[in-house]
Formats: C-alpha cells, structure tokens, sequence
C-alpha cells in the first residue's frame, strides 16, 4: 500500500490551500494532428498545452571553479508524473503570476525551458528549469 495517495498530492499541490501556484506546460514534442509539422489551420504546430498545478522553488547554489566560484539560484519546479507523463527536456513551462490574497504579484509569469528531468519515483518529478 502507497504512503501517499494520488488525493494526497493533488492537495499538496493545490494553489489555494496547498503549497502549490499555476502554470502551463508546452509539450513541444507531439503534434496536434497527423500532418507532419501543420496542422489542419495550416500553422505551425508547437505542441499540445496542459494546464497544471506545481512548487516553484529556486535554490541557492554555488559550483567551485578553479579560481573562483560562480554563485545563483537555480529554478527548479515539482509537478505531478502524472500531469507530464511524456515531459522531455527542451519543452516548455509557464508559470503564471504568484500574487498576495490583495491581488499584489510577487513575481511575474515567467517562462522556462526543461533542462533536466528526476523523477523520484513516488509520484512526482522533479525539474531543472532554464529562463526563456
């Protein structure tokens, strides 16, 4: 039996009562339709969109050089496995505004690129995000 239920992250996730915010995830890999790279509008495909719930986070980290350090913060989100079942580096993640309960934005929507991929095995998966 499962520690965590599919219940249990959903609620961990969740924007309003949970830890989690809103965004889009851009699975550029798979087209729209059978024709290849357009679709029946005749535009170009950019992948199908999934409206998901995730933890932003962006850790301190410092890589050691030969003479110097070089020191940042690297964007890494948490989502669902099951949201992103085919999430492939080089697609895409928006995430949308995170604002105060008075409406006030702490950070803007914001864009990013998948770097890396971890799953951890238990349900959720683990992202290292690169800004567009």
């Amino acid at each position: 039996m499962a520690i965590e239920s599919a219940r249990d992250f959903t609620s961990f996730l969740d924007a309003t009562t949970g830890h989690g915010v809103t965004g889009t995830y851009f699975e550029t890999g798979k087209l729209f339709d059978a024709f290849p790279l357009i679709d029946t509008l005749g535009l170009i495909d950019d992948g199908s969109s999934v409206l998901i719930n995730l933890i932003i986070d962006q850790p301190y980290v410092s890589i050691e050089g030969e003479s110097i350090s070089v020191e940042g913060f690297q964007p890494t989100a948490i989502l669902k496995a099951t949201d992103a079942p085919d999430i492939t580096q080089g697609d895409k993640l928006v995430v949308n505004a995170i604002t105060t309960n008075k409406g006030n934005t702490l950070t803007p929507e914001t864009t990013f690129f998948i770097k890396t991929i971890e799953p951890d095995n238990t349900g959720f998966v683990s992202v290292i995000l690169e800004k567009e």
